[in-house]
């Protein structure tokens, strides 16, 4: 009896580790349409109107391609 629940632990252990396992390996990637989402959303964010001091130079941070960023020079309220 002692056997059969020794094997029955042993096969429940290496069931609930292994599943741990599985779970820690398996990556959630996002999908085309939820990319196209938050590019959607970031987009136009950034803008003369972000610019705070008429005094200094004001940088522009394009939301996913930093090659587009701009730099405004003493950018100015609308």
């Amino acid at each position: 009896m002692k056997k059969i629940m020794r094997i029955a632990f042993v096969a429940a252990f290496a069931t609930v580790a292994g599943y741990g396992v599985y779970t820690n390996q398996r990556t959630e990637t996002m999908s085309d349409l939820m990319l196209a989402n938050v590019e959607a959303l970031a987009s136009g964010e950034a803008s003369v109107k972000d610019c705070v001091s008429a005094d200094s130079d004001c940088i522009l941070l394009h939301p996913t391609d930093p090659s587009k960023d701009e730099t405004q020079s003493k950018a100015k309220w609308p």
